[in-house]
């Protein structure tokens, strides 16, 4: 196997380390976005976007070539250059990179608007769940993007875009608004959380001596059924220590600093704290 490997990653233009960087670092995330339905279309258009941003920063901070740099950008990146370039007209533009349509606001957009599918006054029918003719099977066959009812279903009535009455199915809301487990505000906090480590990565990677406090502590000797307590007392310790003595060391050292008046775009300086259970 690890042959393979190594023949398979010969040819790259980078340390194929950074492969499994990828699939370590960036799994717990792509975890969040399959459990969020956030389509991997989206993601890889915003991705490629922001490879192109950041291969641009980069390219402008190294090489005075700014005639080549769309070549420049594209060799940075691996993209081709057609790629880059739209997308930097785009950006110049003011217009965004293209967010794949949802299945199911697709298949509700044809229920509620294809004849086939509407009455004489064109309100979307009820349909039988399954099987020819006018189902929502059929619907789904034809505007889902090769993907099997059930699935879609069961998303619509949780979202309460449907009912099943009289064993069919009914369309409630034209709208589909998936269920969000967590706020907008959760996830703002979370994108930071992961930025400023990301961030510390990134400067420790670049950095010899001059580097950020990084640490992480983690036991294997906790049985499964003991988890629960062990998770409780870190917590609760770190809390404490947190709020007694980290908060106001922090302070005192800020204040030795600080400034009264404070420009509006000035970097945040800081500390991160969490827990971890990595069980994967």
């Amino acid at each position: 196997m690890a042959k393979n490997n190594t023949a398979r990653h010969k040819n790259l233009s980078f340390s194929s380390s950074w492969l499994d960087f990828i699939k370590t670092s960036i799994r717990p995330m792509v975890k969040i976005l399959v459990k969020n339905k956030v389509e991997f279309k989206s993601f890889s258009n915003l991705l490629r976007e922001l490879y192109v941003e950041e291969g641009e920063k980069y390219i402008l901070k190294n090489s005075s070539n700014s005639r080549g740099k769309i070549s420049s950008i594209a060799h940075q990146t691996g993209l081709d250059r057609r790629e880059v370039s739209t997308i930097i007209k785009a950006k110049d533009t003011a217009t965004h990179t293209e967010v794949a349509r949802s299945r199911e606001g697709n298949i509700l957009d044809h229920w509620v608007t294809n004849p086939t599918f509407c009455d004489a006054n064109g309100k979307p029918i009820p349909l039988k769940r399954s099987g020819s003719g006018l189902s929502f099977e059929v619907l789904t066959q034809r505007f889902g993007k090769n993907i099997s009812h059930g699935p879609i279903l069961e998303s619509f009535i949780e979202a309460g875009c449907v009912k099943i009455i009289d064993n069919k199915v009914h369309l409630i809301k034209k709208l589909f608004i998936p269920n969000q487990p967590a706020s907008p505000e959760k996830i703002n906090i979370a994108a930071k959380s992961i930025k400023r480590l990301t961030n510390t990565i990134h400067h420790n990677l670049e950095n010899k001596d001059n580097t950020n406090f990084q640490r992480n502590l983690f036991s294997l000797k906790i049985p499964t059924d003991k988890r629960a307590e062990f998770k409780y007392e870190v917590n609760l310790m770190m809390t404490n220590l947190f709020e007694k003595d980290i908060i106001p060391q922090f302070e005192e050292i800020e204040q030795k600093y600080e400034k009264h008046t404070v420009p509006k775009y000035e970097s945040r300086l800081g500390l991160g704290f969490f827990y971890f259970e990595e069980l994967e």
